[in-house]
């Protein structure tokens, strides 16, 4: 069975944006080789966060294919592959309304999410971020890199298929209680965990220097998007700390809006409504 990880990144907020695809094809329980493609969006709106994110801008695709040409390029290696994806919910959703809005069909394959994965096999993990597994496991790769970050998916998958004794990648699944998602034409089915192992127990209340639980006093705070460093309930816990009151969703009375990857509707409507938004970096910066 053919193995492959995958990883895109977006230039803006919307799934249907892709400007980069990074894969890496597992053969004999080793990563073989990785490929990069940069990917013309149709509309080259590029989102400012998303280009601090990823590095990547208008310049680095315009002489790029759109979608359609990438994935006749891919489609092959693609189908009727075992394709990894470290929070595949996202990935698989780009290739879904990516082919939706060009109107062409997607590949055909089953696919794994390896932080379900992660969660299974390492759930002591203070996080099952890609940057967090990679330290844990000592895997060496350029972060929020497309071909970097599908590189780790590769070696994370097999680091798990030798912790859980599976005879491979393609093994692991039953090995972990694991339900393959799958991606055709007219189908869609997410990858589920059957089971998990119980989790570790939340970390203490944040100590925090004298001074700093006022520090965000009368602030309102929405976290939307994925975090790196943290988890999000810990970043919720520790802007409560700090005297933060921290809503779920983009009230009138928020001011503050955490943005990281993955962001969509909450991330726009901040912009609409003009309220401050910082990214993970400023964050940290910002509680200190």
């Amino acid at each position: 069975m053919k193995v492959v990880a995958i990883d895109f990144e977006t230039a803006n907020e919307t799934r249907s944006s892709p400007c980069s695809i990074g894969l890496a094809w597992i053969e004999d329980g080793a990563v073989a080789r990785v490929d990069h493609h940069y990917i013309r969006p149709w509309d080259m709106r590029f989102a400012p966060f998303n280009i601090a994110f990823h590095g990547i801008g208008p310049r680095h695709v315009q002489d790029a294919d759109e979608f359609p040409a990438v994935l006749d390029r891919l489609r092959a290696d693609l189908d009727g592959a075992l394709v990894l994806a470290h929070n595949a919910a996202f990935d698989i959703s780009v290739i879904r309304r990516t082919c939706e809005h060009y109107g062409i069909t997607p590949p055909a394959f089953d696919y794994m999410c390896t932080v379900q994965v992660a969660r299974s096999v390492w759930p002591s993990l203070p996080s099952h971020k890609l940057n967090v597994v990679g330290r844990h496991l000592g895997i060496s790769f350029k972060h929020h890199d497309a071909a970097g970050d599908a590189y780790a998916c590769g070696q994370v998958a097999l680091a798990a298929a030798g912790q859980a004794g599976a005879v491979g990648v393609h093994d692991l699944p039953s090995r972990i209680g694991l339900t393959l998602g799958r991606l055709s034409h007219g189908t869609y089915a997410p990858s589920q965990s059957r089971y998990l192992p119980k989790k570790a127990p939340p970390p203490p209340r944040p100590i925090l220097p004298p001074g700093a639980e006022r520090r965000l006093a009368g602030r309102t705070v929405v976290f939307t998007g994925q975090l790196d460093t943290m988890s999000r309930p810990d970043a919720q816990d520790l802007a409560a700390a700090m005297g933060a009151r921290v809503v779920l969703s983009v009230t009138k009375a928020v001011d503050l809006v955490v943005a990281g990857p993955g962001a969509g509707a909450k991330l726009r409507t901040a912009r609409e409504r003009g309220l401050q938004v910082m990214d993970e970096d400023a964050w940290l910066a910002l509680v200190g």
